[in-house]
């Protein structure tokens, strides 16, 4: 019995971080980080504002915190940890992975473009950032691909042309509501994408 009250004493620090951090990302995704107040995200997270800053100690803390727990890029390594090998089917998942994740933080990667004067004067240069955490793995899977010899050019400028094309047809679905591209199968839309980046499309 002591033991069990020690263990639900020492999980319930971290399932109230959890709570927060919830609440910051639903807050955030509403109103961004400029208009997300800790006192709302201390009400949707059901605890008071004193809590929160014992947990996070500030507001920017608290949107680093969010946007670790939030990115994706622990995912996408373990997709990474288990690929076939095969460069197309390797990018196929890597760009599923990447797709699932733009999908899922759509709201708050649209709040990031319009807040980017925001997030330039609150959070410092060296502040951790979910795209450059995402660049990273990726910087690391076209460094092996390049050293092997499979492809060519820098391993930094192929992973962010890559990101780029799901970045971009990500927020291109809402502006483009006729196109197969964006609301067809997003399985072909990938296939597409990785033929352009390896194959080009001038005609041979």
């Amino acid at each position: 019995m002591i033991a069990e009250t020690r263990k639900s004493s020492a999980a319930a620090p971290e399932e109230t971080r959890e709570r927060i951090l919830s609440g910051a990302r639903d807050v955030i995704g509403r109103k961004g980080k400029r208009g997300a107040t800790t006192r709302e995200i201390a009400e949707v997270a059901g605890v008071n504002e004193a809590t929160l800053f014992r947990h996070f100690g500030s507001k920017g803390a608290l949107l680093i915190a969010c946007a670790q727990r939030y990115c994706g890029a622990g995912e996408l390594r373990e997709t990474m940890a288990q690929l076939p090998g095969r460069i197309e089917d390797d990018l196929l998942a890597i760009g599923q992975a990447i797709l699932d994740r733009m999908n899922l933080n759509r709201d708050l990667i649209r709040w990031s473009l319009v807040e980017a004067d925001y997030e330039a004067d609150v959070l410092a240069e060296t502040t951790w950032r979910p795209q450059l955490a995402f660049l990273a793995v990726l910087v690391e899977f076209f460094t092996a691909r390049v050293a092997s010899g499979e492809l060519a050019g820098d391993p930094q400028k192929l992973a962010m042309t890559f990101m780029g094309l799901i970045f971009s047809h990500t927020l291109a679905k809402e502006k483009f509501p006729d196109s197969e591209l964006h609301h067809g199968d997003q399985g072909n839309a990938l296939r597409f994408y990785i033929d352009v980046f390896l194959n080009g499309v001038r005609s041979k």
